[in-house]
């Protein structure tokens, strides 16, 4: 009996001594396994690291925001105190409001707007439209008669409300800030927020600088007209007034159009 039991052990024994290093690999597996569960659950109850972008990022922040301005205060070289204490107080709400207000009375109803000596142009017309009116102004051959124009003014002046009107209204400047000087006055009534708006200083403004502004053959003013529906529009309007309180409207007239294009 004991020999068979002895013979009878032997074949599990090698059997064992022969799957061990196999058995020795899957624990350690199961071990790495089992390791590698416990650490993401750990990193589910902690919630993500720093370096983890799990969650998607807020939208972006405005480039008009107020914290934005500032910024832009400080990259003009303004006095950071004062242009801050400025803007935070609302020194220039009423001022801002007026322009406004003005704008309503002599027409303007949406943004962009202009007054080419005093013939109004409603929206964010190319170059070639403005030059139509400046050089006939330069000349002296402005007319009354929109079928004088440019086809593009012409059919303009048959749109309800009319996106241009020859007939030239009496457009105050005051103490707006202006850019140049010369026979003919551009008048703009703008929002710092408004794609129009936006366009006409990246695709028109610029050309009307240099061709006419820079060559003394046009004054050039702005005013604000910032729309209700564009929750940026008003403090940016109040930033560029704090800025022409350090001379440096224009300066942060160009900074607001571009970080918003």
């Amino acid at each position: 009996m004991t020999n068979m039991s002895s013979e009878t052990n032997k074949p599990s024994s090698s059997l064992l001594e022969k799957f061990s290093p196999l058995l020795v690999v899957v624990a350690i597996i199961l071990a790495f396994a089992v390791g590698v569960l416990w650490q993401k659950v750990n990193n589910l109850e902690k919630g993500p690291t720093a370096t983890e972008n799990t969650q998607p990022t807020a939208e972006k922040e405005s480039p008009l925001s107020v914290d934005n301005l500032k910024k832009y205060a400080k990259e003009l070289g303004l006095n950071e105190k004062d242009f801050n204490n400025c803007l935070d107080s609302g020194k220039y709400v009423d001022r801002v409001k007026a322009d406004e207000t003005y704008g309503g009375t002599v027409g303007v109803s949406g943004t962009p707007g202009f007054f080419v000596n005093g013939k109004f142009l409603s929206g964010a017309y190319p170059f070639e439209a403005f030059k139509d009116i400046i050089d006939k102004e330069l000349t002296g051959k402005g007319s009354t008669n929109a079928a004088n124009y440019i086809e593009m003014l012409a059919a303009a002046a048959k749109t309800d409300p009319k996106g241009f009107d020859p007939i030239p209204k009496t457009v105050e400047i005051g103490d707006s800030p202006v850019k140049g000087d010369g026979k003919v006055t551009i008048v703009e009534f703008s929002d710092f927020e408004c794609p129009y708006c936006i366009r006409h200083f990246t695709q028109t403004y610029g050309k009307l600088m240099s061709e006419y502004v820079n060559k003394g053959l046009v004054k050039y003013s702005f005013k604000h007209f910032p729309l209700s529906f564009h929750p940026n529009a008003q403090k940016a309007a109040e930033a560029s007034e704090c800025a022409k309180e350090q001379g440096k409207f224009w300066e942060m007239h160009d900074k607001l159009y571009s970080v918003s294009n």
